[in-house]
């Protein structure tokens, strides 16, 4: 009885836990309105214009970055040498990595520009918490799910 009782409080916490991070993807920014608690109201339209805008960009990114990935898997199934198509697609997805990293960091700029350093700390404290949660959350479900290996 105890091992079931664990063992529900375990997949609760891991469930729980999945709830909290919203911005698992790549993509998409946190709301930094729930990880800093001292904003000001006009702190929180700056940074809710930021991140809207953030988003549309790096969403925008991301197409593009799937279709090129869908133009590589369609070469990969293709007989023969196709270097000289593939290539010229691998350049442009360096590139497009470029900007999605150059994006993230102008995006990064702005908003420590609109926070103060308290709250730049108070943001970074809370950030590297969520991601232990999330990590936790990792390794709650590796081991309550374990995948075969071959």
């Amino acid at each position: 009885m105890k091992k079931i009782i664990a063992i529900i409080l375990l997949c609760v916490t891991a469930s729980g836990l999945s709830a909290q991070s919203e911005y698992d993807n790549a993509y998409t920014l946190p709301d930094i309105t729930q990880f800093v608690s001292t904003l000001t109201k006009q702190q929180q339209q700056e940074l809710k214009s930021i991140t809207v805008e953030s988003r549309k960009t790096l969403e925008g990114y991301r197409k593009q970055l799937t279709d090129l990935h869908a133009e590589i898997q369609h070469y990969y199934g293709l007989p023969g040498d196709r270097s000289s198509d593939l290539f010229p697609i691998y350049a442009q997805r360096s590139a497009l990595y470029a900007k999605i990293d150059q994006a993230k960091y102008e995006t990064k700029m702005r908003i420590d520009k609109v926070l103060t350093d308290e709250q730049q700390k108070e943001l970074r404290d809370n950030l590297e918490l969520e991601r232990k949660k999330r990590e936790v959350k990792r390794q709650l479900t590796t081991f309550l799910h374990p995948t075969t290996q071959k």
